[in-house]
């Protein structure tokens, strides 16, 4: 073979390996926005969806594994960021307009609870959330824990308007946690 159709050949098979390893490397899953108008106000929530049938939970899910003091980043890989043109009122307090992110908190046997941070960002670039946030949270909204009609494979976050609130639904597998907060 001539110098030429040898560099030929080995540019097409590393080609080839490198288009079969791509193929073969996991894809990530995409992130998920839930968003309403509140009182005038837009509110979204930003999050990533882990499956209840990934091989960190084996089929549970996290509110029925976690024991009390866990502090769950509320989704996969980026940290959960809320976003609200208008003051949230949470927990007693009132945060200002702009992001927060989003931590789920296990703070009794039968207490879950969202908390509110201020941090949403690394040196500019997303939170990962590890290391977990484990103080500095500015506000907590308390769930109320349900069990859905039907079970969602994957992490599942709502938002919706009701009498001049934010609703924030959480759904795995046949689980649910609610909790609420009013903008202004």
């Amino acid at each position: 073979m001539n110098s030429r159709r040898m560099t030929l050949y080995f540019m097409v098979m590393a080609l080839l390996v490198c288009s079969v390893a791509f193929a073969q490397a996991p894809k990530p899953l995409p992130r998920a926005t839930t968003e309403a108008t509140i009182n005038g106000k837009k509110v979204s929530i930003a999050y990533g969806r882990p499956s209840i049938n990934g091989p960190a939970l084996a089929g549970h899910d996290m509110f029925s594994l976690a024991p009390v003091g866990t502090v769950w980043r509320l989704g996969r890989n980026e940290a959960t960021v809320i976003e609200s043109a208008g003051k949230i009122e949470v927990g007693g307090k009132v945060l200002e307009p702009g992001k927060y992110s989003l931590w789920a908190r296990h703070v009794s046997a039968d207490q879950w609870v969202i908390s509110f941070h201020p941090k949403t960002e690394d040196n500019g670039k997303p939170l990962w959330g590890q290391p977990e946030q484990k103080e500095g949270f500015l506000a907590d909204m308390p769930l109320t824990a349900g069990k859905a009609t039907d079970s969602s494979e994957f992490l599942d976050i709502k938002l919706a308007e009701g009498k001049g609130k934010g609703w924030v639904t959480v759904h795995f597998g046949n689980v649910t946690q609610s909790g609420s907060f009013g903008v202004k």
